[in-house]
């Protein structure tokens, strides 16, 4: 199969299946994202394309973004005013599913050899209507791009032969920036990808002197990219690293890192395998790895390091599984290649044992595992969109209506909030409030912030400072709360406005 046919097949299915999950959320809620994390990119793109600062309150400079990428990304959906820039979200992750699952099939024939265009359109396809990622290009997120830009690297080091110049090595650690410009874990990828260059390059002739010169080439196109942000990061808020990345690790670190990483690592692999169709390319993963230890088959392992590198990365220092695994979705393209990998070779051993029947079995149970679970996940789709605007969309605009244009606001959910207010926001989880960070867990310092930062509303999920609701339930302090009953069931309150002042 061409290239472009594949292409072809990508775009057009991307485009059907991102729309069913839009138009299906679209029947019972108005259009929006399915969580609030989107809306932060919003406000975030719409002051640059606006005011031409990296700014979440107009004027004030903050290193508040881990995704700036996406940020200048996102831009263009403010050309034209209106619902655009919701429109050129969606656009963009149906853009980036496609070229994902093309990359995909590429990256297949990287791994096990030319002429392998069927296991490769397959791995492409069941990429394509993995629910989760389906989800990701629904979801105004950069989760996609990330994914695709990972692929991308991969790809293109893998292709890499005896090359005398230097020029394919900065073409790596520019899409290496990029890739740490869209989410600063891609760092660690770029790093991977120059450690197993020494161990290949130190078998070439030359040596030492053509391994520096390669990377030193990765490096410094590498810094160009990611030298400006850092200063921008370091004028704005005294650290290199965005606040995000600091205000993350203070809020969901565990108590015991031991104990947290652990249960981290249950929950992920519960989450990657359990919770999609992956599970149907887990026979043939486990496979692979049974064959590549007795030394049957040998490809680049370098996706599956990745896979391991993240898991390790997060289990230290960002234990959380949440909004259906978003930081572990990058992940699951690179584990379908070697599914779909093992799995056709377990087809083969199947029909070679004379078991033909439970050979063609497997396959239609794959297909349907996979409508099941993209069914399943069109549901999950819009119960998020409906959450998001049924609270946070709500709140935000009530607060635009009901709140004097000079009122400063605090939440830690800012993103719809911080769209649709029109008013000063306080972070009280530090993403763009760094002097939140060292307190981000301690309820009556964070009152005691509030007060001295003049907040006039304090807007939150009452799960979330439970010690601070019930303190303002008894001061009768809540002017606004959603009425919306479905929440109950899951153990969850509507969010809730306070008036502190």
């Amino acid at each position: 199969m061409k290239l472009r046919q594949v292409y072809f097949i990508a775009g057009i299915g991307s485009v059907l299946v991102v729309a069913v999950y839009l138009v299906w959320a679209g029947l019972a809620t108005p259009g929006g994202f399915p969580l609030d994390d989107a809306w932060i990119h919003q406000v975030f793109a719409r002051n640059l394309a606006q005011h031409g600062e990296f700014s979440y309150n107009p004027g004030q400079l903050v290193a508040g973004s881990t995704s700036p990428l996406w940020t200048i990304i996102l831009m263009p959906g403010y050309i034209f005013g209106g619902e655009s820039y919701r429109w050129w979200a969606y656009a963009l992750g149906i853009v980036f599913l496609a070229l994902t699952s093309v990359e995909v099939y590429q990256l297949y024939q990287r791994l096990f050899g030319a002429g392998q265009e069927r296991a490769g359109l397959v791995a492409a396809l069941f990429t394509l209507f993995e629910w989760r990622l389906i989800w990701a290009g629904a979801s105004g997120m950069e989760t996609l791009l990330f994914t695709y830009l990972s692929l991308l690297l991969l790809r293109l080091y893998l292709g890499l032969e005896q090359e005398k110049s230097l020029r394919p090595f900065v073409w790596l650690g520019l899409i290496g920036g990029f890739l740490t410009l869209t989410r600063p874990e891609g760092v660690v990828l770029l790093g991977l990808v120059g450690l197993d260059i020494g161990r290949r390059g130190w078998l070439e002739k030359g040596g030492w002197r053509k391994l520096a010169g390669r990377w030193v080439a990765i490096i410094v196109a590498c810094l160009a990219l990611l030298v400006p942000y850092g200063i921008f990061n370091y004028v704005a808020s005294g650290s290199f690293l965005p606040n995000t990345f600091q205000a993350k690790v203070n809020f969901y670190s565990a108590d015991n890192p031991i104990e947290g990483a652990i249960n981290y690592l249950l929950a992920a692999l519960q989450t990657l395998f359990f919770q999609g169709p992956l599970l149907v390319a887990t026979p043939g993963l486990i496979l692979f790895i049974w064959q590549y230890i007795r030394g049957k088959s040998r490809p680049n392992l370098l996706p599956l390091v990745w896979v391991v590198a993240v898991l390790a990365l997060y289990a230290w220092r960002l234990p959380v599984t949440y909004h259906n695994g978003r930081y572990l979705m990058p992940l699951i393209p690179m584990l379908m290649l070697y599914g779909v990998y093992g799995g056709e070779r377990l087809i083969k051993v199947l029909r070679q044992a004379r078991f033909p029947v439970l050979a063609r079995s497997l396959t239609w149970v794959a297909v349907v595992f996979f409508l099941y679970n993209f069914g399943l996940g069109a549901v999950i789709y819009r119960f998020n969109v409906k959450f998001i605007n049924d609270e946070q969309v709500t709140v935000g605009k009530w607060l635009r209506d009901n709140t004097p244009e000079g009122s400063i606001i605090a939440s830690h959910d800012i993103g719809a909030i911080g769209y649709f207010s029109g008013r000063k926001l306080i972070d009280t989880a530090g993403l763009v409030s760094p002097e939140y960070v060292p307190i981000v867990r301690d309820q009556p310092a964070i009152l005691k912030h509030l007060q001295a930062d003049g907040v006039s509303y304090f807007a939150m999920l009452p799960t979330w400072y439970s010690d601070l609701n019930d303190q303002f339930e008894k001061e009768n302090r809540k002017v606004f709360q959603p009425q919306e009953t479905y929440l109950e069931q899951f153990g969850e309150k509507n969010m809730a406005i306070f008036k502190l002042r």
